[in-house]
Parts: C-alpha cells; structure tokens; sequence
C-alpha cells in the first residue's frame, strides 16, 4: 500500500503545511489506496514533508509526488488541459508555492508567534517550548530574509497577499475550479493554501484576505466535499 508521510495535525488542519495538504488532495483526486502517517522532516529524503512511499521509493515534494503518479500509475489529473491551461496552471502554481507561501510563512511564525508555539508545540514541557520556537522562528527570519519576503514592511507584505489572492479570485470566477467543472493538481494547490490561510483560528490580514473571496471559500469547501477530506 502506498503510504503518505505529512506533518502531524495541528493548528485544526489534518496537516498544517500548504504542500501536506495539496498532497493529501492529490492522493485522494488519484482513487489509489494509501494510508496517511505523520512523518518526521529529518528523516525525508530532502529532510521535508510531504513524502510519498511507493514500495521502496521515497518520492519527496508535492509536485513530484504529482508526477509519479503520472509516470508510475498512469493517473494523469490534468489530462484534459491544453498546452495553454497548463501554462496559466503551471503560473499559478509558482505564484501560490514561492510567492503567496512566504506570505502565510510570515503571517503564522513573525505575526502570530504566541498561538503558533502552542499550536505546534503544545506538548513540548513549557521549561523548553519558548526555547525551542524561538531557535526555529530564528531559521524562519532567516529564511524570509533570503527568500525576500522577510526584506518587506508588513503593510507591503500583507499587500503582496492580498495581490496574489486577487489574482487566483479573478482568474477562478464563476467556475466550480479552476478550469471549469472539473477539479485538476492547480485545484489541489489552491486548496492546500487556502486551507491553510483559513482554518487554524489566527487573526491575520492573509485570513481577512482570502474570506472577502466567496469564490475561493467556495472553492475550498467543494474541493473538500469533492475528495473526501474529512473522511481522511
């Protein structure tokens, strides 16, 4: 059987990471039976989540767990887009995953540190919770820094936000998804961030953001009856 590896539920997520999430929604798209574990990022093939184990394969990374369902199962979930649909999905996806990402990044670990730590860490001994948040919110600005995201002011960041959710209403319209009435892997993406903007009970202007959107609420629970989420 194959076997899902995420991060642990957390912060009321069954996975709290936009890409756990995606995968998630990609397995069930798929129709394949496979079991979801919590797995530990240090022990991945690319120390990250998710991972998919097929047999003796570890394939790490959401987009090449897409893939491999493709190449090894014949399970294609965007068969039915043109060269031009898998160029505006292809688009998308690089805006929400290396973009709109660090903007969550920034809103869950700088903004809302307190309710994160407990989210996360609730069952670390509290004489070593505030030490070991501290030590990975430090790898976190690092990270924001480097990417470049973290070189902004907060209005300009929360500006970045609300451009890429603008830009992911706009383009989703009156559909029931993305491309129209059926569901592809760009519909998987925009759950998993959606999802991950919505559902932990943190006050964020990425939150206020993404709830003025009917559309991509919408989206969100169809997506979510459409494969089953609670029966995850």
């Amino acid at each position: 059987m194959l076997t899902l590896k995420v991060f642990a539920p957390a912060m009321g997520q069954k996975s709290p990471s936009p890409f756990s999430m995606k995968a998630i929604a990609l397995m069930q798209m798929s129709g394949l039976d496979y079991q979801l574990k919590p797995g530990d990022p240090r022990k991945g093939p690319k120390q990250k989540l998710p991972v998919l184990v097929d047999g003796n394969k570890q394939i790490p990374d959401s987009t090449h767990i897409l893939a491999h369902l493709k190449k090894a199962h014949n399970i294609d979930l965007d068969q039915e887009l043109s060269p031009e649909q898998m160029a505006v999905a292809e688009a998308f996806r690089r805006m929400i995953e290396e973009h709109l990402y660090w903007v969550l990044v920034y809103s869950r670990w700088i903004e809302n540190g307190d309710e994160v730590r407990e989210g996360f860490f609730g069952s670390v001994p509290a004489i070593m919770r505030k030490f070991v948040f501290n030590m990975i919110v430090k790898k976190v600005r690092a990270s924001l820094y480097g990417q470049g995201m973290g070189r902004h002011t907060p209005a300009e960041i929360h500006a970045f936000g609300a451009a890429d959710l603008e830009a992911v209403s706009q383009y989703l319209d009156t559909r029931d998804y993305f491309f129209g009435d059926q569901p592809t892997s760009i519909d998987a993406t925009i759950f998993g961030i959606i999802d991950s903007i919505i559902v932990p009970r943190l006050d964020t202007e990425l939150k206020k953001n993404a709830i003025s959107h009917q559309n991509l609420i919408d989206h969100h629970t169809r997506m979510g009856q459409h494969i089953n989420i609670k029966d995850v």
